[in-house]
This record gives structure tokens, C-alpha cells and sequence, in this order.
């Protein structure tokens, strides 16, 4: 007993090592940032996926585009330009407004009327740039102590991920980053103000919110990434998620009645000319590239960012610290390193357990970027890896040595286990022959099966083709010129079409079997039996004609122990109006100019043996048919055919032939559309049944003189 612990700890022993050595590299590259830009690659793909907020209607942002520039005919613009811009959106009564536009040195003309804006404008903030490069505020407003700081924080990759609530000046006084002040101009009416709650710490309550600074000791960010008083950006989104409208309307004064009034108005450059647009995480989405977004923009999503959680408990986003991140690594490397002792024995328990394990980091962290958390990523993913791949590794090359060993000893008697394999072998030969006489044997039966179940396919071919309505029969309906085809994609198709004439009601029905083949003919036969047999019995309304053919259908593909279903369209037409009930492809409606009617179905019922109880889905839709009017019918084969390239015919293109040949008969345009549908397809297979049905309401003189004939 003691030998077997010693050699389950001596086992565990080898893991423990693995997990140590793997999670101490891995914590290694990552106290040195080399997973820094992975990690916050992850982290973008989690700003992308989640789901898009609703706009914030706090704040208006007025942009300055190219075309704006123009408009002023200089830039920077002139003061008195500037003034107009303000005084225009000061006449709405916002809450407070911020001019992202350097103006430490006048512009003329108009620099006397714009310093009077600035004095008698006591909502307005000016800006400043601190660091780096500094560039004054506008005197005028630096004297009110209307400034604030407009610096931005980038990344080591260069994307702004953290937003400045202070930020130390040169002469030791501290300035507020422009997002923060206008968010305490807000809130200020709302009588929320910052509480300090921990000043060692520096945490700070502002209504629902905490303020909690980062340190550097936190996520991927290191003491030398740390200036002012720093937080994680919780983007809201970028331009479409505020309300905004372009510099030229407010100079203009085409501002909708109270865009502005009790709202934030950040003023600034969207103009790629004017150098102030930076990458965020919204430039990480590989498959559609965005521009970059405008500075104004990143200040807006600070100020929206700290007004919801003061007042709605958003999130405010934090990163955990670097002992919790190496915590993680610890125990992925463990986790996966462990799963690696059973690759042999239980292999689907390691496959299975490291994917799950994938899946929990995954999942955990993007639940905890949700609620306001960034956790690492990409490590924890990279020490589920690589522990798993070397523990796996450790335990195939253990046995690989215990298998050569094994081997060294079958050598002893090798000739003995060869005389055994060729008896076996001899054995095997022997039940090889008996298989294959028997194989032989179910071919001929298999062969005779194929010729039997050819003929019943053919007679219920030819059982479709005799049921479609004749050329006779549809030349009877005076009022309609009715044209129809169908091809089926195998021996036999799921595809419907039926033109019935009684009582002075043409009734048309198209339908599409789900699948092909036996079944699916099956299926089309039933379902043109039940409609003739209701059309018969004289069933005119809708709901009930379709829910009893619905009943009868879904009890026999009951019966047939099948999941075969079609989707069916019923057309009533009577002296110029036509009523549509069932859920098919959608129905052209076609007038006489050739314009093309697209009529939905989706609302009008359920695919026909899907369910038994569909009544509370079926509806109608009615419409007026004048004489060169039509309707052109079809299934999903016409649209969905792929030519050579895998492109789809499509819908348009079916449009297009339609409305060209609109002015020709019935039977022309069916086949210019069928023509047309072949050409498309080339040498392609088709996958899919075809059927087609177009008829056109008769011109009075063609029905006149078909009367007339039909009299003589």
C-alpha cells in the first residue's frame, strides 16, 4: 500500500512541477507586458460583441466635418463665427456646453463680440491641453475657471482605453479632465455631488457611482502607465449613440425645436483634417474596419459614462488586480495539467475538459466585462494551452517508454505470436470470404430492391404529372390568362401547383414540400386531393379551409412516422379581386405598366403539417386586380438556383424578366422567366424543384371576344 501512495506522489509530483513551471513563465511574460496587447485585443472583441445601448438623450454632440469647413471658409474660424455658433446654442437653454476648439490666441474678426459670449455665458467650458505640448485655455474663460483639461491617455497600441478625471498641472494646481466636468455640471442640477469615501485610497462617491482610481497594479497596466487620477473607459458606443447634428445647421439655425435645452452640447472635430480622431477598441473588429473615432466623441462616452452610474447604476468598468490575474493562471495551468494525467485512459475527459475549460474563461469574463469587471483572457487561455499540450505530452512519452519496454519482452517470443497472428489471420481470411459471399448476396437482393422501387417511383411521377391542371382547363377561365411549370430536382418532387375553377372562383395553389423523393411525392399528392376535395365541398373560408387541410395532412404524416411538412399559398380570384391566405414565398403582384408588388405571407398562416392546431395563425389579405394586372407564383427552387459560381438567380433578377415581358401573354412570360432561369444555371445540377404559375387578368376586349367565341 505505501509503495502505491509513493508512486501516485511521485505521479503528482510531475504535475505539480508542470503546473509551477508553466504558470511561473507565463506570470513572468506577463509582469513584463508581453501578453499586454493580446489581452487588450480580447477586450475590444468584447466592446464589439455586446449588446448596443440605447443613445444617451443627455447630450448633443455638434460636429465639425469637413463640409463645415468650408462652410466658414477658414480654420481655424473666426471669433465672431465662433460666437454666432454659441450664442445660437445658448438660445436653446442647455445645461452646460464645451467648446473642444483651442482658442488661446483671437482670430478675426469678431474676437470683442467672443470674449463678450464667453463672459456672459456662465455653462460654457473652454479647454486646455496639459500634458506634453501644453496649449492655454482662452483667457476669458481661464479667468472664470471655465476650463478643463481635453488630454487623452492612450495605450501602448495607441487606442484610448482609460479616460482622466484630474490631472496635475505644471504650477502643482490640478485640473478636470473635460469628461468629469461637464458630467458634475450635469449632475450638479440633479443635486448629486462627489462624497469622499476613502481618501487614502482616493475613492469617491458620486451618487450610485464609485470612483476607484487605477494604480498600476491593476490588469495590464504598470506604475509608469499611471498619471493623474485615472479610470477604464466604459464606452457607451461611438457617434450614433448620442444625439448630434452638424456645425453648419446650428449656424444656419436648423436646430429641431429643443434638441438642446437641458442637454449637454459637446462642440468639437470630426474632420479627419484636423488631426483629432484616435483608435478605441472599436477599431479592433477585423471583418468591418470603422474609422477612427472624434476626440468630442471620447469625451462624450466619459460624461454619459459617469452621469449613468450616478444615476442608473451602470457600470463604471475596473480591472482586477495582478495577484488575482497570476491566481488565475495558477489554477488554469493546474486545471489543465491535470486533465493531461488521463489523455490515455479517459481521452474524451481531457478533449472534453479543456474545451469546457476554454469556455468557462471565455464566458466568465465576458459575464464579468458585463457587470463592470475586465479579468485576463488571453493568459489564463494560454495556460490551459500549454500546461495541457506538455502535461499530454509528459504522459504520451511515460508511455511510449513503458510500451518499449513491453516491447523488449514480446521480443522473447516473437515467434510464437507470429504463428498465432497467421492463424488468426487465416481465421479472418476465412469469415472475409463468408462476408463477402454474403455481401454478393444482399447486392443481388439490394438491385432487385432498386429496379422495384424505380417502377413505384415512376408511376407516382407520372401520378404528379396527371394530376396538374391541363392547357384545356385553364383556356376555360374567361377572365384569367393562367400559364404553369414544373420540374422536378429528383425522380420525383415536393413541389405544388393546382388552378381549380368552380363556381365562378378560380382558386390557384403553390406549395413546396420540405425535402425530395418519395415521401415528399407522397405528400404533394395528399395535398392536392385535400384542396380539390375542399374546393369540392364548396369550403370558402380561409381559416377553416386551411386548418381542416392542415388537420388532415399532419395526422397522415403522423401516421407515416415522417417530419415532412410544405409551406402553401391558396389564391381565390373573383370578378377582379383576389384574396391570399397561407405561408408560402412571397407573392408578385404585377401591374400592367409592369410595375412589380412584393405580398409578404409570413403573417398569413403556418407551414401545412408542422402542427396540428394552427388556426390563430391564419389570415388573409385581399387585393383589386384591373385588367393587365397579374400574379406570378413560384417556390424557392427559381430563386435559390446557383449557376456555376454559387450565385444566387435571386429575386431581382426574377423581377427584372417579369416586368420586362409583362406586355406578352401568360405562357410567353413563363417561359422568357424559364428561358432566362436556364441560361442563369448553365451546366450547374439543379438541387431544387422548379414550379412557376403566372396568370394576368384578361384586357376586357380579349374577354369580350372570348365570350363571343365561346357563344359561337
Amino acid at each position: 500500500m505505501w509503495k502505491k501512495i509513493k508512486t501516485n506522489l511521485q505521479d503528482w509530483q510531475v504535475n505539480f512541477l508542470i503546473t509551477i513551471g508553466i504558470s511561473g513563465l507565463i506570470i513572468a511574460g506577463n509582469y513584463i507586458g508581453i501578453f499586454r496587447i493580446l489581452e487588450w485585443l480580447v477586450l475590444d472583441q468584447f466592446f464589439l460583441i455586446r449588446p448596443q445601448e440605447v443613445v444617451d438623450k443627455r447630450i448633443v454632440i455638434v460636429t465639425i466635418d469637413e463640409p463645415d469647413i468650408t462652410y466658414v471658409k477658414q480654420w481655424p474660424m473666426a471669433d465672431g463665427v465662433m460666437a454666432k455658433l454659441i450664442r445660437n446654442i445658448n438660445a436653446q437653454e442647455p445645461r452646460g456646453i464645451v467648446l473642444d476648439i483651442y482658442r488661446d490666441l483671437p482670430v478675426e474678426p469678431g474676437h470683442k463680440e467672443l470674449v463678450d459670449i464667453f463672459k456672459n455665458t456662465p455653462n460654457l467650458i473652454g479647454i486646455e491641453k496639459v500634458a506634453g505640448k501644453s496649449i492655454a485655455p482662452p483667457p476669458a474663460l481661464a479667468k472664470l475657471g471655465q476650463v478643463a483639461s481635453n488630454d487623452m491617455v492612450p495605450d501602448k497600441d495607441s487606442k484610448i482605453r482609460r479616460g482622466l478625471i484630474l490631472l496635475g498641472k505644471s504650477n502643482d494646481n490640478l485640473t478636470e479632465g473635460l469628461g468629469v466636468t461637464m458630467a458634475l455640471m450635469y449632475l450638479k442640477k440633479e443635486k448629486i455631488e462627489l462624497e469622499l469615501l476613502d481618501e487614502a485610497n482616493k475613492i469617491y462617491s458620486l451618487g450610485k457611482a464609485k470612483f476607484i482610481p487605477l494604480s498600476g497594479n491593476e490588469g495590464e497596466y504598470n506604475k509608469e502607465d499611471m498619471g493623474g487620477y485615472q479610470i477604464l473607459l466604459n464606452y457607451r458606443g461611438g457617434l450614433e449613440s448620442f444625439l448630434h447634428i452638424s456645425m453648419t445647421d446650428v449656424l444656419e439655425n436648423r436646430i429641431p425645436a429643443n434638441l438642446l435645452r437641458d442637454r449637454l452640447v459637446f462642440i468639437g472635430a470630426k474632420a479627419p483634417s484636423l488631426n483629432d480622431n484616435y483608435f478605441t477598441p472599436y477599431n479592433s473588429d477585423m471583418f468591418a474596419p470603422k474609422d477612427l473615432m472624434p476626440g468630442i466623441v471620447i469625451h462624450a462616452n466619459l460624461t454619459s459614462q459617469i452621469i449613468s452610474a450616478a444615476l442608473e447604476n451602470r457600470p463604471m468598468l475596473q480591472a482586477s488586480s495582478k495577484p488575482i490575474n497570476w491566481l488565475l493562471i495558477l489554477f488554469w495551468c493546474g486545471y489543465s495539467s491535470t486533465l493531461g494525467r488521463f489523455c490515455i485512459q479517459r481521452r474524451w475527459l481531457t478533449v472534453i475538459g479543456v474545451l469546457f475549460g476554454v469556455l468557462i474563461i471565455i464566458s466568465s469574463s465576458y459575464i464579468a466585462f458585463i457587470l463592470g469587471w475586465v479579468v485576463p483572457v488571453f493568459t489564463p487561455l494560454i495556460s490551459v494551452t500549454v500546461a495541457g499540450v506538455v502535461s499530454i505530452s509528459q504522459v504520451l512519452w511515460q508511455n511510449l517508454m513503458l510500451s518499449y519496454r513491453q516491447l523488449e519482452d514480446y521480443a522473447h517470443n516473437l515467434e510464437e505470436k507470429v504463428t498465432q497472428r497467421t492463424a488468426e489471420l487465416a481465421s479472418a481470411n476465412d469469415k472475409l470470404a463468408n462476408a463477402n459471399e454474403e455481401i454478393t448476396k444482399l447486392n443481388k437482393k439490394l438491385k432487385a430492391e432498386n429496379i422495384r422501387m424505380s417502377a413505384e417511383l415512376d408511376i407516382l411521377r407520372e401520378m404528379q404529372q396527371l394530376i396538374l391542371p391541363k392547357h384545356q382547363e385553364l383556356e376555360e377561365i374567361e377572365d384569367l390568362e393562367i400559364a404553369g411549370f414544373m420540374e422536378p430536382a429528383d425522380e420525383v418532387g415536393g413541389d405544388y401547383y393546382d388552378v381549380l375553377y368552380t363556381d365562378n372562383v378560380v382558386t390557384i395553389g403553390i406549395g413546396d414540400v420540405t425535402g425530395h423523393g418519395l415521401e415528399s411525392g407522397i405528400l404533394m399528392v395528399m395535398a392536392q386531393t385535400a384542396v380539390r376535395t375542399l374546393k369540392e365541398i364548396k369550403e370558402g373560408d380561409p381559416v377553416k379551409f386551411l386548418d381542416t387541410l392542415n388537420r388532415t395532412i399532419y395526422k397522415n404524416v403522423e401516421r407515416m412516422n415522417s417530419n415532412k411538412n410544405l409551406t402553401l399559398a391558396i389564391l381565390n380570384y373573383a370578378e377582379g379581386r383576389i384574396s391570399i391566405s397561407g405561408q408560402h414565398e412571397e407573392t408578385l403582384v404585377v401591374r400592367k405598366s409592369g410595375e412589380v408588388e412584393r405580398i409578404s405571407t409570413l403573417d398569413l398562416g403556418l407551414p401545412i403539417g408542422l402542427d396540428e392546431e394552427i388556426t390563430e395563425f391564419i389570415s388573409q389579405t385581399t387585393l383589386e386586380l384591373d385588367p393587365g394586372d397579374g400574379v406570378v407564383l413560384y417556390t424557392d427552387g427559381i430563386p435559390e438556383a446557383r449557376n456555376i459560381n454559387k450565385q444566387f438567380y435571386g429575386l431581382p433578377r426574377l423581377h427584372e424578366v417579369v416586368s420586362e415581358n409583362w406586355h406578352k401573354s401568360s405562357e410567353e412570360i413563363k417561359q422568357a422567366v424559364i428561358d432566362d432561369l436556364r441560361q442563369f444555371i448553365g451546366k450547374q445540377k439543379v438541387f431544387d424543384d422548379i414550379t412557376l404559375v403566372v396568370f394576368k387578368r384578361k384586357d376586357e376586349e380579349k374577354v369580350i371576344s372570348y365570350g363571343a367565341s365561346g357563344i359561337g
